[in-house]
């Protein structure tokens, strides 16, 4: 599967990037990426298990032969290496949906956060449909990816803790950016870059996301489980060489290790 085609866009990213903390890459997929990308997810959406959400689905690449090869199309790790270099390491995805008249408010939040991680980072969000603010897309606020800014706790689980609002500039609504995509599109954004989302609010349009997440293969990594969104299992974390070096990380292996032992 062709998943990307070659771009008309300058694929080093570096300067946006650094100034504003995301960089629009426009439309990514093929129409037959396209096409396959979303009756895969449906099919893994169709498999959730009932206790999970399709909001909650991390790390299916390491299950899902089909993601791995999406994570590895060379168009986005071109992108990729003009921010974080040419050592790239694949570390997790996250498949964030939402169902028309559901999901939730995502409230101002950096992902670096959460992570138990130091290095160099730049994630991906893909979207499988065309997104408004109708049907939950996302807002960044750029210029704001410096440093983490303060925090306090929400209650919810998901995400326990937002961005205090005091910290957030006045003129929000002028600053901040929507990811207003067609299906297809991408960009390209800093682990601390502040975001948020709102619910889908629509009777009839999914919001499906692919978030892929990458760093440097000179970064920091430790151990990590997640649930398997077919069972609730936990699996443990595993991190793939798309590119490059692995500078002798031991938790490193060769994304063509990975895809020769998994099932298509």
């Amino acid at each position: 599967m062709q998943w990307t085609a070659a771009s008309d866009r300058p694929v080093d990213c570096t300067d946006q990037f650094q100034r504003e903390g995301y960089v629009l890459l426009g439309r990514v997929l093929t129409d037959a990426g396209l096409a396959e990308a979303r009756n895969q997810l449906d099919r893994m959406i169709a498999n959730l298990h009932p206790t999970f959400k399709p909001d909650e689905i991390y790390s299916a690449h390491q299950q899902e032969r089909w993601l791995l090869e999406l994570c590895n199309a060379p168009q986005l790790l071109d992108a990729l290496e003009s921010i974080i270099g040419p050592d790239i390491v694949l570390w997790s995805t996250h498949l964030i949906c939402k169902q028309p008249q559901t999901g939730r408010a995502i409230a101002w939040h950096q992902d670096g956060t959460y992570w138990n991680l130091k290095g160099r980072f730049a994630s991906i969000w893909l979207t499988l449909d065309d997104l408004d603010d109708a049907n939950g897309t996302m807002y960044v606020l750029p210029g704001y990816h410096q440093k983490f800014m303060p925090r306090r706790p929400t209650g919810d689980p998901l995400f326990d803790e937002e961005i205090t609002p005091e910290a957030l500039p006045d003129d929000l609504e002028k600053r901040e950016v929507g990811y207003l995509f067609e299906a297809g599109a991408a960009a390209i954004h800093d682990e601390r870059i502040p975001h948020r989302s709102p619910p889908n609010r629509t009777v009839d349009r999914w919001r499906r996301v692919l978030v892929l997440r990458y760093l440097s293969a000179d970064s920091d990594m430790e151990a990590k489980q997640y649930p398997n969104y077919r069972t609730t299992e936990p699996f443990d974390r595993r991190y793939y060489l798309m590119r490059g070096s692995d500078h002798g990380q031991d938790l490193v292996e060769p994304v063509d290790t990975a895809l020769a032992t998994m099932a298509d």
